[in-house]
């Protein structure tokens, strides 16, 4: 019951990964869950009821999961609620390691990420299993593409230069889910921008990650932060509407848009910090 459970990051595909487009998701071990001994809580307890109807007991004993929260084992950390995150991710991943079958500590691929998705539908209605997927095998995961999601590596120092602004707001994913469905498949004009000012960019900024190629990443983060600040500015907060262009940073949604956290590429990382104030460096 020691492990800690990380929050994720989709760096890229938020929206895309879904039409088509690949999506390259990492753990963000600067905000977790652990198990720890406290009250009981409550909505764990109504999680574990749903566990029991949603998965096959050959695959998780929920009956087990409600034994310990009953013994007052509940889950604790510093996660935020409704910032795209991964706080539901990082629950049900806990709740996996420690209480799957045998037989469901076998599932691998699409399979795991199926029952995955099945449990952190109880907190939204609707679920891919990425969450809770990179949560719980806590490395980088490639997603979408056509593929079954599965680990890669990443450069080694491919992180310095991205960081996360708060944007202080908490916000309901499934909203801006909504709205993004719904322009994409009623307006073929905006499809048709979307593929070529977001998922085509977001598959070239994956490579070019892969591959440590810094120009290219910068070129094709430029588009994709150009195209939501032009065609989707309800999905980012005004407040940054005026700060979103500049030659010292780049700035791009994470998650579904409307608040919670920015994901940024420094070009200059004084000019970010003076630009955007407090960020916090990956």
């Amino acid at each position: 019951m020691s492990r800690s459970y990380s929050a994720k990051i989709l760096l890229f595909g938020e929206h895309t990964v879904l039409r088509g487009g690949r999506g390259l998701a990492v753990p963000y071990d600067k905000l977790s869950l652990r198990w720890a001994k406290g009250t009981p809580d409550e909505r764990l307890l109504a999680f574990a009821d749903y566990l029991k109807v949603a998965i096959s007991p050959e695959l998780l004993d929920a009956g087990a999961l409600e034994d310990q929260l009953l013994a007052d084992w509940r889950l604790e950390g510093n996660i935020p609620v409704g910032y795209g995150l991964g706080s539901s991710g990082a629950v049900c991943a806990a709740i996996w390691s420690r209480f799957a079958t045998s037989r469901g500590f076998g599932l691998r691929g699409e399979a795991l990420r199926d029952v995955l998705a099945r449990m952190e539908q109880h907190f939204h209605g609707s679920s891919s299993g990425t969450d809770p997927l990179i949560c719980y095998l806590n490395q980088p995961v490639s997603l979408g593409g056509g593929q079954p999601p599965k680990p890669v590596e990443l450069p080694e120092g491919w992180n310095k230069r991205f960081f996360l602004v708060d944007t202080g707001i908490e916000r309901k994913a499934s909203d801006y889910i909504q709205k993004f469905t719904q322009r994409y498949d009623e307006e073929p004009s905006f499809k048709a921008a979307t593929d070529a000012g977001w998922l085509e960019p977001a598959n070239r900024c994956i490579e070019a990650l892969l591959n440590n190629d810094q120009d290219a990443l910068t070129t094709n983060w430029r588009t994709i932060s150009q195209f939501q600040l032009r065609e989707l500015p309800g999905f980012i907060p005004t407040s940054f509407h005026e700060r979103w262009a500049s030659k010292g940073y780049l700035l791009k949604i994470c998650g579904a848009g409307g608040g919670g956290v920015l994901l940024g590429y420094a070009l200059e990382r004084g000019v970010t910090e003076r630009a955007l104030g407090k960020v916090f460096w990956l």
